[in-house]
């Protein structure tokens, strides 16, 4: 929606309800490559039961791999499956703020940090993301004022993004409704993943090995085959009562 509202294709945010009726009718009408589930709101989830279901997942440490513990904290929870997506190789911790972070949560980063902190022994690298404007330089500085209270180790807070420096840089147009200010969602695709890999991630992490994963996989099909076996026996002996 903020592409769209900064390329000039809506002019203020009351034709948002245009915007998304539209977006609502590409989907139902499978316009271009589209499809109902294009656009997911991760917030509204799902939880079916009831039906027959198998599912083990297993996933070893990859930290000890590692010369530092990363977190990525970002501004918005739309900004999650972005994120995601992008470092999915390097199995980084994602926290999303939401807006303002509450104080349990801030509380609980804090305390996890420490214990990251004693389990490792690695140097911790916090960097951060969220919009170019006022309150998007306020949420971060008032998490930090708690957390550091509340963490007895040391740890580094970057904010790599977004700067209006990289706006301008990308040619990102202000946000309409407020001067001066960028918006984190205008940015295209592959300019989000420069600023999540390239000048984050990866400058402190290094992709997950090959070995570990095939030794994960292994462990996975095991388990799913011990499982069945477990199932099947059971069932058979159901049959015969």
């Amino acid at each position: 929606m903020y592409r769209v509202l900064q390329a000039g294709l809506i002019r203020d945010k009351k034709h948002i309800s245009s915007f998304d009726y539209l977006t609502s009718r590409a989907r139902k009408n499978f316009y271009g490559e589209w499809r109902p589930d294009t656009l997911i709101d991760s917030i509204r989830a799902t939880d079916f039961k009831g039906e027959h279901y198998i599912g083990f997942w297993v996933a070893l440490d990859s930290i000890p791999y590692q010369d530092y513990y990363v977190q990525l904290w970002f501004e918005a929870e739309a900004m999650h499956q972005q994120f995601e997506y992008f470092t999915r190789g390097y199995r980084v911790s994602l926290v999303p703020f939401r807006g303002d972070y509450s104080i349990p949560m801030k509380w609980k980063i804090g305390k996890k940090l420490e214990a990251m902190y004693a389990k490792y022994e690695k140097p911790i690298k916090i960097l951060y993301y969220g919009d170019c404007d006022r309150k998007g330089h306020l949420i971060p500085e008032a998490a930090l004022k708690d957390i550091r209270a509340w963490c007895s180790v040391p740890f580094d807070f970057e904010r790599v993004g977004l700067t209006e420096q990289q706006a301008r840089q990308f040619g990102l147009p202000e946000n309409p409704d407020k001067p001066g200010s960028f918006q984190w969602e205008a940015l295209e695709d592959k300019d989000a993943k420069k600023l999540i890999v390239d000048e984050g991630v990866a400058r402190y992490l290094r992709p997950v090995p090959a070995t570990l994963r095939e030794r994960e996989t292994r462990i996975r099909e095991r388990a799913r085959k011990s499982i069945l076996d477990i199932l099947n026996e059971e069932l058979r002996g159901g049959e015969g009562r």
